[in-house]
């Protein structure tokens, strides 16, 4: 009973927090992710990244707050150790050094074992940064039904979407009966084929490895802001009118770092000839990228007309964060400097 109370105290103050933020108006814009950096920073609680051996991460109480995450893992795991320690902070924690069995197994079960401020800190975490309506409003965005998300791939695409981890992602859904429980525990034993998934979704490309995420994009995601690493991999599917002359121009790609690996056109499903094809285009980021892409699609003779399509995207791929403070908090101190 004392854990049921500890997690409903935990959940209560994770969506004090977006309140507080206005997180659902943010995601309304096109942040498919809940800014928990931004939330540290405006909070003013610095935030340090270092290459920690045996920690996730950090949080520290005297002689003031301050939060350390690890750079060596990739930006969701940054993210939810993040919140993780945030959690901490939130709630009036003393100070926790956590280690990977703390943001992984315990969030998983509420053992006696582990240190009940550290299940608490799990739940804040989970419920800051994967809350059921945030869930719902990407499924709302790209057409998904309750029953698609039985698919491992539509999982793996909205864990992309949210900034989760896959299994964090698989618990999220859980946790807000997405899915039932056979349904969970299968979609937590596909974990381990991630690199089939992404193989097969980047096919018939074949990049030197797979460490990077692999991003499915269409029209369904215009407007939207895209956060992921360095090495991450889109995979754009258009409708493209090409029997009226419209061509997508993708020009916009080099601007955030991408080199386009593969572009192709096939007939959707049994149309004829001459009817609307699907456009696929895949992207290779090679280092970090951050800007605003447009891509239209247009008749080349009459590029300064009117396009008949157009798709709009703000692409970060700068993650994960390296060492040091955290870019807004450094600038911050530069400038006072």
């Amino acid at each position: 009973m004392a854990i049921r109370d500890d997690i409903l105290t935990a959940v209560l103050e994770a969506k004090r927090l977006h309140n507080r933020f206005d997180s659902k108006s943010r995601a309304d814009l096109g942040e498919g992710r809940i800014d928990v950096f931004g939330m540290l920073v405006d909070m003013d609680i610095p935030v340090l990244f270092r290459p920690l051996k045996n920690l996730l991460g950090a949080y520290i109480d005297e002689p003031d707050r301050g939060v350390i995450v690890t750079t060596r893992r990739r930006l969701p795991v940054q993210r939810f150790t993040a919140a993780h320690e945030l959690g901490h902070a939130s709630l009036g924690h003393k100070a926790s050094f956590d280690k990977k069995q703390i943001l992984t197994r315990a969030l998983f079960d509420h053992e006696s074992r582990f240190d009940p401020r550290e299940v608490q800190a799990n739940a804040f975490a989970a419920a800051l940064l994967s809350p059921p309506w945030l869930i719902k409003r990407h499924m709302e965005r790209q057409g998904w039904s309750r029953n698609d998300l039985a698919d491992p791939v539509v999982v793996y695409q909205l864990s992309l979407r949210m900034g989760t981890s896959y299994s964090a992602t698989c618990h999220a859904l859980f946790d807000c009966k997405g899915v039932d429980r056979p349904t969970y525990e299968k979609l937590l034993q596909t974990s381990n084929k991630k690199r089939l998934i992404k193989k097969t979704l980047v096919d018939p490309y074949v990049p030197s490895n797979l460490y990077g995420d692999v991003w499915v994009l269409t029209e369904r995601d215009n407007g939207a802001s895209i956060e992921g690493c360095h090495n991450d991999i889109l995979v754009i599917k258009v409708h493209e009118h090409s029997s009226s002359g419209y061509v997508w121009q993708f020009d916009d790609l080099a601007k955030a770092g991408l080199l386009i690996r593969e572009d192709s056109r096939a007939s959707e499903g049994n149309l004829h000839i001459g009817g609307v094809v699907y456009r696929k285009l895949i992207a290779e980021a090679k280092g970090s990228g951050t800007c605003r892409v447009s891509f239209r699609e247009i008749r080349p003779w009459q590029a300064s007309g009117a396009p008949l399509n157009s798709m709009n995207l703000d692409i970060d791929f700068s993650g994960p964060l390296t060492s040091g403070l955290h870019p807004v908090q450094r600038e911050a101190l530069l400038e006072v400097a």
